[in-house]
């Protein structure tokens, strides 16, 4: 089936492929401003606190690669008091996915099916101080208990005063197909930096390029399992890898248990996991998913 999807999708012609709203010409208005369609900015802090600022606005005239509008996004002040944990109260950023209001949720990303080679963007930069603005490109696919990262790229982007072409590499970290696409830009990359008003302006977002998926060169075989139920440990055979790693999961994703393997046969101590079912997953000295099963274990 992979192969059938590939072929289609070449034989399309899928060597760039535009990110939805990529040329940010479609906007929505949202409360007291405007978002671009398919994409999420962080002006939605503003709404908890009347002295913060809203950071995403339509970049107009000399401020757009093309067409009428580029995403304008700036460091402002947040202090919105709102998830400490993960933002500062510098900060200006947008976002491809989904915030829900009532009740209140996010979600990162749409649909993408897609192997790019690349992502490619124009921008350009003004920073204050010693500011960098960031960009970041993930490819994820569920397995119906956590998303597994497919391909990612993370760049600074240096100071431009004119909109410059710019290009992230993916890396691939299997073979598989994603289901879905994050793209971010930040202003600011960290908060130990962020100064307020730098700016940076994106416009022309799309994906170039393909990434074919490699063939096994060895044949593929089933990873024996046993004892399965477990009890107090369970070994793991016929791995059919010279060096990597076993990783348990329970139900919820949650790592539970990392082993290093050398060979194709390695045994593990679960006399401290509770009963339930478990996930294993194997991977390669690069961190490529080779197998996935499933064990339980019953004391």
């Amino acid at each position: 089936m992979k192969k059938v999807i590939v072929c289609l999708l070449c034989f399309c012609g899928l060597w760039a492929t535009a990110q939805p709203n990529g040329g940010f010409e479609n906007w929505t208005q949202e409360f007291s401003y405007e978002v671009p369609d398919h994409w999420q900015t962080l002006n939605f802090l503003s709404l908890s606190s009347p002295s913060a600022d809203i950071s995403a606005f339509k970049g107009i005239g000399i401020d757009k690669h093309s067409g009428n509008y580029a995403l304008k996004l700036k460091s402002v002040l947040i202090n919105s008091g709102l998830f400490p944990e993960m933002l500062g109260d510098t900060l200006g950023g947008a976002f491809t996915g989904k915030i829900n209001f009532s009740p209140f949720f996010y979600k990162f990303g749409y649909p993408y099916h897609g192997r790019p080679e690349k992502l490619q963007f124009w921008a350009k930069y003004t920073p204050v101080g010693n500011d960098t603005a960031v960009a970041a490109v993930m490819l994820r696919s569920w397995n119906g208990v956590v998303n597994d990262t497919i391909a990612a790229a993370l760049m600074s982007i240096p100071p431009s005063p004119v909109y410059t072409l710019f290009e992230l590499t993916l890396d691939y970290r299997n073979d598989f197909l994603p289901d879905s696409a994050i793209i971010a830009f930040y202003p600011s990359k960290d908060s130990s930096t962020a100064r307020l008003n730098s700016t940076l302006y994106i416009d022309d977002v799309s994906f170039a390029g393909w990434v074919g998926m490699d063939e096994v060169k060895q044949k593929q075989r089933i990873v024996h399992v046993f004892p399965n139920p477990a009890k107090n440990s369970i070994t793991f055979s016929n791995i059919n890898i010279t060096a990597g790693c076993i990783s348990i999961r329970d139900i919820r994703g949650s790592m539970v248990l990392k082993e290093t393997i050398s060979g194709d046969k390695t045994t593990l101590d679960t006399s401290a996991l509770t009963n339930g079912v478990y996930i294993y997953e194997v991977s390669g000295t690069k961190n490529n998913l080779l197998h996935r099963g499933r064990f339980s274990v019953t004391k």
